[in-house]
């Protein structure tokens, strides 16, 4: 995964998105329905920002937030549930059903605890079946006795 650049511009911003997504200008205006000229303008800041359907037409092409690309404020990339699995969804969907910031908070905490605890726990390995620690003894005898003690059913 490729880590996104900060960028201070709306033309920054597009430019290198175009290129990230393998796109060229031309391809771009065609599917967005303005000329490549006026597309070149907007990358290299000579233009003020797009037309508003223009503006949506190109965020949907790059699979970009409107808010990031224009502002450069918050995550870059849309995601939309049918990108999403089934659990994912339920998650997102949990997590807006909160009624307030403290209990997403709350959330997210104990989300980040039980991810944190499953990385630390050591899981039994056929080299190491008991985990690091020796079985009980005491038990396996006291089941070895009963096994031993009790009458046999023919």
């Amino acid at each position: 995964m490729t880590s996104t650049p900060h960028f201070d511009s709306f033309g920054d911003r597009l430019d290198w998105w175009l290129k990230h997504r393998g796109k060229t200008q031309k391809e771009l205006a065609v599917a967005v329905g303005i000329g490549q000229p006026a597309l070149n303008e907007l990358i290299k800041g000579r233009s003020a920002e797009p037309r508003a359907g223009a503006f949506i037409k190109i965020c949907r092409e790059l699979g970009l937030r409107p808010e990031y690309l224009l502002w450069g404020e918050g995550a870059p990339e849309a995601t939309s549930f049918a990108q999403l699995s089934g659990l994912e969804a339920q998650l997102v969907m949990l997590f807006r059903g909160l009624a307030s910031d403290a209990q997403r908070d709350a959330m997210l905490i104990d989300v980040n605890d039980a991810y944190n605890h499953s990385k630390s726990v050591k899981k039994p390995s056929a080299a190491d079946p008991f985990n690091g620690t020796k079985p009980d003894k005491s038990a396996a005898k006291k089941q070895l006795s009963r096994k031993t003690t009790e009458p046999h059913s023919h």
